[in-house]
């Protein structure tokens, strides 16, 4: 069990306005995030847009490390998570949890150069930053040289340099040709004059990286919560979607240290790469968890249902779209 007092240490990133006395009593609902990033901007905007009050709901996010999120979601300490990959890993591997939706779909590494780099053929011989070896951003790195018939160590150099605010600031020194970014620093590079030369997005096809997720006693012994969070989080995806422009000024306070056309830029970015409803390809999740398997040597097939339940996502969409 994670102790209360894991909770009281943790940083409470968003959280609606006090209700009135007027208002029903809402129920608070727990969610961990590995950090507080633009990708989760529709729950934030939902949450001032007032859609989780609607149906009964009181959200915290709540930031913690990625390596306590798993056993506090077992423990009952988090109703929820938005961590994708480390719940389908944990689940392939024994544990009771299921993702219950997907949020992006897409990747969000880009490949950007110096100006003077036109295509990708350009870069043998070059050097290209990523954050470590055996790291996503390394396999990002092969994946966008292989169109090219480039191959890294072979034809490139690739550098591991840590944080993306260092491969972004050794790209614009100089100090590197090419690098793996990702939102916002694509758009800080895309105004500093970078070149995007690819987005891993065109080239990988569906590849989720965030989502929801909740324990498999949760789902048992509180459908009815299950469903209203998740009919208030689609609902806040398609406000997103429809309503940027009135979601920026909330982001905005949000995220104070992004000035106003990166955050749009980088809005811009996610609502792309956001699935339309939370819903996703049962064979992209499965090729996922086919993965996992193999990785954790899990000899017996992995079945979908063991991983996921979308039963209540796919009734929430159908109730959604009979009401448009």
């Amino acid at each position: 069990m994670i102790g209360r007092v894991v909770l009281l240490i943790l940083c409470i990133v968003a959280t609606p306005p006090p209700c009135t006395a007027a208002q029903p009593a809402l129920e608070t609902i727990r969610i961990g995030i590995p950090g507080k990033l633009v990708d989760f901007a529709p729950f934030f905007v939902g949450i001032k847009a007032g859609i989780y009050r609607s149906e009964g709901l009181e959200p915290q996010f709540i930031v913690m490390r990625s390596g306590i999120i798993i056993p506090a979601l077992l423990s009952g300490e988090l109703d929820y998570t938005t961590i994708y990959g480390s719940t389908i890993r944990s689940a392939v591997s024994g544990l009771p949890l299921k993702i219950i939706a997907t949020l992006i779909t897409k990747q969000s590494f880009f490949l950007y150069a110096q100006p003077e780099i036109k295509r990708v053929q350009e870069l043998k011989g070059k050097r290209i930053a990523i954050s470590g070896f055996a790291s996503s951003t390394d396999k990002a790195a092969r994946e966008a040289l292989k169109p090219a018939g480039l191959e890294a160590l072979r034809d490139v150099t690739l550098i591991a340099m840590g944080d993306t605010s260092v491969r972004f600031q050794s790209l614009l020194s100089g100090a590197i040709e090419a690098a793996i970014l990702t939102p916002p620093y694509t758009v800080m590079a895309e105004q500093k004059g970078m070149r995007n030369l690819v987005w891993l997005g065109d080239l990988l096809g569906d590849t989720p990286s965030n989502g929801l997720s909740t324990s498999a006693k949760k789902l048992k012994e509180r459908p009815d919560q299950v469903q209203r969070f998740l009919r208030a989080s689609v609902r806040s995806m398609i406000y997103i979607r429809e309503h940027k422009q009135e979601a920026l000024p909330v982001l905005m306070k949000e995220f104070p240290g992004l000035e106003r056309n990166t955050l749009a830029g980088t809005l811009d970015f996610y609502v792309k790469a956001m699935s339309p409803d939370g819903r996703i390809a049962d064979a992209v999740v499965q090729e996922i968890i086919n993965e996992q398997r193999e990785l954790l040597g899990v000899k017996s097939e992995v079945p979908l249902s063991q991983v996921a339940d979308f039963a209540p996502l796919n009734r929430v969409v159908k109730e959604l779209n009979a009401g448009r």
